[in-house]
């Protein structure tokens, strides 16, 4: 049955009319002010689920599986994912307060995956008064490949290409490129990836056929240069909510330096936008250097 879009305000929304059509579930965005975008070819199962507060942005990309996943977006936060990454059953993804969650382009995420930017609860200090667990953003780079039942905490960062073992919890940072697990997650092993298709453990093994590998169709130029604009725009954009999200909660204080120089070189890398989002980006380029040079 179709999707059952509930848009109770003055929003923008751009949803693929194939999504809207062939898929199932219910989008609801509440208030005025949110932008939802998902791209075409996406397609979700039964029970899906996004729920919107005002002012929220949700940018999700083309040729997305989201399968049964729960989402929901608090007022005032973002959600974005890339392009081809691919949920299965029973996931969730709780941006439920400000902090924002980016997910990258060709992510493979096994059922029962959580995402949380918090707690859900406050933890108070006796003597202040004051809370002392502040929600933290959540980024998982371009390919990653999450494992049944992982929970991805407030403050993780996956970098590119990493693989997460399954029923693992990650709240700290896996660099590129490395296999980690347990609770929490920690490296086992650097300098791997990871292939959709099973290949043969041991190619020396007569008993497994030795077949060539089919040729494979090359993209075309088009193709690449719009993978290339996509992945540069995403990054952007993930690059400006990480250092705005460092600058609001002045968090840089205890920030490890030489992870902070490293974000502020990637988004001096970064190619944004013309206009506005490319003002935004210098402002917060200056604002991450001068932190630097102070803390």
């Amino acid at each position: 049955m179709p999707v059952r879009l509930l848009n109770n305000g003055n929003n923008k929304i751009q949803i693929a009319q194939d999504f809207l059509d062939t898929s199932d579930g219910t989008i609801t965005i509440n208030g005025d002010g949110s932008h939802v975008l998902i791209g075409d070819g996406a397609n979700a199962f039964e029970r899906m689920s996004l729920t919107c507060g005002p002012s929220s942005t949700v940018h999700i990309g083309h040729g997305v599986r989201l399968a049964s996943v729960q989402i929901y977006v608090c007022p005032h936060s973002k959600l974005l994912i890339g392009h081809h990454s691919a949920f299965a059953n029973e996931g969730q993804i709780f941006v439920h307060e400000t902090k924002p969650i980016t997910i990258g382009h060709n992510c493979l995420i096994s059922e029962g995956v959580n995402f949380w930017v918090s707690d859900a609860h406050s933890i108070i200090d006796l003597e202040s008064g004051r809370r002392i667990n502040p929600s933290r953003p959540i980024h998982v780079g371009h390919r990653v490949w999450l494992g049944r039942n992982v929970s991805v905490f407030k403050g993780a960062h996956i970098g590119d290409g990493s693989i997460i073992g399954a029923q693992s919890i990650v709240s700290g940072v896996i660099p590129a490129n490395a296999l980690a697990y347990g609770s929490p997650a920690r490296v086992v092993r650097e300098n791997v990836s990871w292939d959709i298709n099973l290949m043969p453990e041991d190619a020396s093994d007569p008993g497994l056929p030795r077949e060539r590998a089919s040729p494979v169709d090359r993209p075309s130029q088009a193709d690449v240069t719009r993978l290339a604009l996509a992945e540069a725009h995403y990054r952007t954009e993930a690059v400006q909510i990480v250092l705005a999200a460092v600058l609001a909660s002045q968090s840089w204080r205890g920030l490890d330096r030489k992870k902070f120089r490293r974000l502020i070189a990637e988004a001096g890398s970064a190619i944004p936008n013309e206009g506005p989002a490319a003002v935004q980006h210098a402002v917060l380029l200056a604002e991450a250097r001068k932190v630097l040079w102070l803390g």
